[in-house]
């Protein structure tokens, strides 16, 4: 398996907040929710989240839905694809810094044939990378 790293996000927030809401996707909903029109328009039918899944819809690549398998609280969530074209695994690692700031990284598993492993090794990383600076930005403020 090809694994790709985010960089280190420093969030300002507590560790079990953060574990809570990544190990419940279904609390996304609840911040959907509060987020601007204009905003809730931009990414209409593109996730939903329930309390053990997200499904992403992809261009090109279409659905996408992630099943958490494991959870350790409070340092880790992880993710497995169960409609992906290729076997995928996303994990989140969390590190408690103090009591309002904790460190994320997440790390992107792909089973890549090694035709494709050229292609798909840049896209992937950026991914990753984008996964983690999209933790640093949640409005985890809103739970």
């Amino acid at each position: 398996m090809d694994l790709f790293k985010s960089d280190i996000a420093k969030i300002n927030c507590g560790i079990d907040k953060i574990y809570a809401m990544l190990s419940n996707p279904e609390s996304f909903n609840d911040i959907a929710a509060q987020l601007p029109e204009e905003v809730k328009a931009k990414f209409a039918g593109k996730a939903t989240f329930d309390k053990d899944s997200i499904t992403l819809v992809a261009d090109p690549v279409g659905e996408i839905k992630l099943n958490i398998v494991e959870r350790v609280a409070p340092n880790k969530v992880v993710f497995a694809a169960a409609q992906s074209p290729v076997p995928l695994q996303l994990v989140v690692n969390l590190e408690k810094l103090s009591d309002t700031e904790t460190n994320a990284c997440a790390e992107l598993g792909v089973e890549l044939n090694p035709f494709i492993r050229p292609m798909l090794s840049k896209p992937l990383q950026d991914g990753a990378k984008k996964f983690g600076e999209m933790l640093s930005k949640l409005p985890f403020e809103l739970l």
